[in-house]
């Protein structure tokens, strides 16, 4: 009996090839968009899933709060953070606090490399973390001051096949650390990424040293939980433990929460992230276009093979004449979409495993999805497989086993009415999702578009960012002057500026309780940069009220610290309640009442956009500091010679910092790389909407041919009775149009709400018009009217004669 159903499924694919071509390529798509998607999905959701401990481990996040409102939410805390808990709370067993290296010199004999991957960290690192150890143990490879575990990649670069446990390793060329152990490089989908681990235990004496153990909130920490403990009992004691270790002046702004280490990389929009975070709106946009391109497949056998049911209708009845039962008859048909359905999915795979690692250099992910090997990918591609054989074989198979055999052997059956109106409510949905898919893509084009065409408040161009030396020791202050004196006399140079950050990132420093002094209250929370007196220049930043620094501004040092000339923008004039002209000549003041510090304000500045404009510009206060905090050199060029400018400033740069690497990037480079992530998801929806509308075209293209094969006999008699050729044109493609109007009736009020959902997630935002939405109306229409254009001419142009000859 199988084997029956088996040639007549083959027959019928071979006679129908449109049929089969339209259903499987259809298919095959479909399936194929839809796994790649889950791909990466997959990939995304399984963000620090590997950790044994993982239910366990959750990471202490620092609120900053201003009169009650959130204004900056931390991924960092204090250093003392997570053993005070440890201390007050018998619920957490163990903690680590970590803080990232930045950029250091490492270096061993004659080998010397710039890192950035680093971390200090305390003893119960690797007893929190399941990151694979291959060598040393983890309860002691950190426990020791001047320890370093370095993964075995890093290994290979300073020691190649030696073995490097118990060798040394120079930091920044003024710390000696010695190699404890050797750690696999950490997981694709590990929100902690490092080269290197350094223990934490000099830094820890430092800080507690200097008193700012509760000041300095730059560390991550991260505690374990006893099995079973509700986070929310100790999130609730949080305020008190506050209280408790906190200095009474920054306790109100304050609050502390617990985050789970799974929810990091999805659930996360912190500042001072260690790893660039995921957009779970986004992920959940692209499951819907997975699921919509399937679906837009699926509906596309249910269409045709209903649209064939007249066609199909002679058979089913001999066969009914002929003893079979109508069991027997939806076994053959759920069998015949059950093969081409297995097909399609063998095809799939084929294709998938092929695109796999294409589809892995497009989205910048190391998926590392092996297809064989995967319980997850045979579970989705047999539920696919199911899935499409019931969605796809059900409705067809009770239609033409449903057919009475007296009926279509007297030729009297035609399509249901039932029947039609469910093809036409399936082509609706096609174009609905189409729509909907072709408007989305566009908003979010047009939002990338908007974003880097508005007005900065700076100017980047042919702006050179030099990294400021690592290696430092008694002579670099002069080295610094020295270096800023001969790159300015290049003629190829406009101005040169030294600053502790740069545009293009977020500013490296932020500080609460800031006041103009005799105000009082909670005090307000600023960004903080410090730059010389050439950074308003050299960004040409506009200056709208007071003056501009000069080698005339102070840096004067009294007994509560250090006292400078300070420059803050527009919203921080206003935040602190002044106008920028009224501001002029306050005096800045934060830290507690017994040790203050006081800085004068001399200049405001317009607002300008740091960072991308997915965030908001917020205060920004700017010290005047000529050379102690400069971590970076932004070198303003006049020339196209770009290389020979570079050769002379790179060959200054290590003639005076000769134990230092050169490492250079260019500031439009580095602040159109703040879009990439948006780029690129773009690129994804655009690839995968572009699949299903054309999936959807394919339905269409095969529902129009069977179509006019129905109406063949109706089309002759009209031109028999008079009808011409144009008015049989407008009579057909009214008919397949009238579904577009009415799917953009039922798309448009989706579409306008997915955008504006979307768009929540940018502080600056376009303006929705017209054609945002008119467009893609437009667009389905022509993809339509081009699709059964030529189909609906030819059949208007046959011989009236041939037609009525048909059967």
């Amino acid at each position: 009996m199988f084997k029956n159903y088996l040639k007549i499924a083959l027959r019928n694919l071979l006679r129908n090839k449109l049929f089969s071509v339209l259903n499987i390529l259809g298919l095959v798509l479909g399936m194929v968009a839809c796994i790649l998607i889950l791909q990466y999905v997959s990939f995304e959701m399984s963000h620090d899933s590997f950790h044994q401990k993982g239910t366990q481990i959750y990471r202490v996040n620092a609120d900053d709060y201003q009169n009650g409102k959130l204004v900056d939410a931390s991924a960092m805390s204090y250093l003392s953070t997570g053993e005070m808990m440890v201390q007050d709370f018998p619920e957490v067993e163990d903690f680590v606090a970590i803080m990232p290296t930045n950029e250091v010199i490492i270096s061993h004999q004659e080998k010397r490399f710039r890192e950035s991957l680093g971390y200090f960290a305390g003893p119960s690192f690797f007893n929190i973390f399941s990151f694979n150890l291959l060598k040393g143990d983890a309860r002691k490879v950190l426990s020791e001051p001047g320890s370093i575990v370095i993964t075995k990649k890093m290994a290979q670069k300073y020691f190649a096949n030696e073995n490097p446990v118990g060798k040394a390793l120079r930091y920044n060329d003024q710390s000696i650390f010695k190699v404890t152990g050797i750690v696999e490089a950490p997981p694709a989908n590990s929100h902690l990424q490092f080269d290197f681990i350094l223990s934490n235990q000099n830094v820890r004496k430092h800080f507690i040293k200097k008193n700012r153990n509760w000041t300095w909130g730059n560390f991550y920490t991260y505690v374990t939980l006893k099995p079973k403990t509700n986070p929310t009992t100790i999130e609730a004691q949080f305020p008190q433990f506050l209280k408790k270790h906190l200095d009474p002046e920054d306790f109100p702004t304050v609050k502390l929460h617990l985050q789970s280490i799974k929810d990091i990389h999805l659930n996360a929009d912190l500042s001072f992230e260690p790893t660039p975070t995921g957009d779970k709106q986004a992920l959940y946009l692209l499951v819907i276009i997975a699921v919509a391109v399937l679906i837009i497949a699926w509906i596309n056998y249910v269409n045709l093979a209903t649209a064939r049911a007249t066609h199909r209708a002679k058979e089913v009845g001999i066969r009914k004449v002929v003893g079979a039962y109508r069991k027997q008859l939806i076994i053959q048909f759920l069998g015949e979409a059950f093969f081409i359905n297995l097909l399609a999915c063998l095809l799939t795979i084929l294709l998938v495993d092929y695109i796999t690692p294409l589809f892995e250099h497009f989205t910048g992910r190391p998926i590392e999805f092996n297809l064989w090997q995967s319980a997850g990918f045979w579970l989705t591609f047999g539920g696919i497989l199911i899935t499409g054989v019931l969605i796809s074989g059900l409705y067809p198979a009770f239609v033409l086993s449903s057919f009475k055999p007296t009926t279509v052997l007297k030729g009297k059956m035609s399509s249901s009415p039932k029947g039609i109106l469910l093809r036409r409510g399936l082509t609706l949905f096609q174009f609905t999702a189409s729509i909907v898919l072709i408007g989305s893509t566009i908003a979010v084009f047009q939002q990338l578009r908007f974003m880097r065409s508005q007005d900065l408040g700076m100017n980047i161009d042919q702006t050179l960012i030099v990294e400021a030396p690592q290696v430092t020791d008694s002579t670099t202050t002069s080295r610094h002057r020295t270096f800023i004196q001969k790159v300015q006399q290049l003629a190829s140079v406009k101005t040169l500026s030294a600053s502790s950050s740069v545009p293009g990132e977020p500013f490296q420093a932020n500080m609460t309780g800031i006041r103009v002094k005799g105000q009082t209250g909670e005090g307000t929370y600023q960004s903080l940069v410090w730059a010389d007196d050439k950074y308003l220049s050299t960004y040409q930043l506009k200056l709208i009220a007071g003056n501009n620094f000069s080698k005339k501004s102070r840096v004067k040092r009294n007994k509560s610290g250090l006292s400078r000339d300070a420059i803050i923008n527009e919203s921080s004039a206003k935040v602190l309640g002044f106008r920028p002209r009224d501001i002029i000549g306050k005096r800045l003041q934060y830290g507690s009442p017994d040790h203050p510090h006081f800085h004068t304000v001399v200049g405001v500045v317009a607002d300008f956009h740091q960072a991308s404009l997915k965030q908001a510009t917020g205060p920004m206060i700017m010290f005047y500091d000529p050379e102690e905090f400069t971590s970076y050199y932004s070198i303003k060029l006049n020339t196209d010679q770009i290389q020979t400018s570079l050769t002379s400033i790179k060959a200054s740069y290590l003639d005076l910092f000769p134990k230092n690497i050169f490492q250079y990037h260019f500031m439009d480079v580095a602040y159109e790389a703040q879009y990439k992530a948006d780029q690129r998801f773009g690129e994804m929806f655009t690839l995968f909407s572009g699949l299903a509308i054309f999936v959807a075209c394919m339905g269409l293209f095969g529902l129009t041919s069977f179509t006019l094969i129905q109406r063949t006999k109706e089309l002759g008699i009209r031109k028999v009775l008079g009808a011409s050729g144009a008015s049989l044109m407008r009579l057909l493609l009214g008919d397949f149009l009238k579904p577009i109007v009415i799917a953009g009736l039922v798309a448009l009020p989706i579409l306008y709400w997915g955008i504006q959902q979307w768009l929540q997630n940018f502080a600056y935002r376009m303006h929705l018009n017209i054609w945002l939405f008119a467009l893609p109306l437009l667009l389905i229409a022509l993809i339509a009217l081009c699709t059964i254009g030529f189909q609906t001419l030819k059949a208007t142009q046959n011989n009236p004669v041939d037609a009525l000859r048909y059967e």
